[in-house]
């Protein structure tokens, strides 16, 4: 990929699909009525694709899996995250983990 011009119209059009993609939710509120079902799927499904893309890049480093520290720390990190606890301690500890865990092996 030595062209800059391949590269800057991939940008232009990343830019464009992406301004066009934030426009259509604010040109078409009022035109679409969802339902409450469907409203609470369109919300799970958020969180399912987020929760995959997560789960992909923690066991996955590239194209073999992911150290055990690694895993461990964001094992930490959601456990924190579901009894709610203040961000910083969630990052603090799965970094503090991670660290530990990756000394000790």
């Amino acid at each position: 990929m030595d062209n800059p011009w391949l590269i800057l119209a991939g940008i232009l059009i990343l830019a464009i699909g992406t301004y066009l993609m934030r426009a259509s939710g604010a040109i078409l509120k009022d035109k679409i009525v969802l339902s409450d079902n469907s409203q609470a799927l369109f919300s799970a499904a958020a969180i399912v694709i987020l929760f995959s893309v997560a789960v992909t890049s923690t066991i996955f480093d590239g194209s073999h899996l992911s150290d055990l520290p690694k895993v461990v720390g964001v094992l930490v990190a959601g456990i924190l995250t579901w009894f709610k606890k203040p961000f910083i301690l969630i990052v603090l500890s799965a970094a503090a983990v991670t660290a530990l865990l990756r000394w000790i092996l």
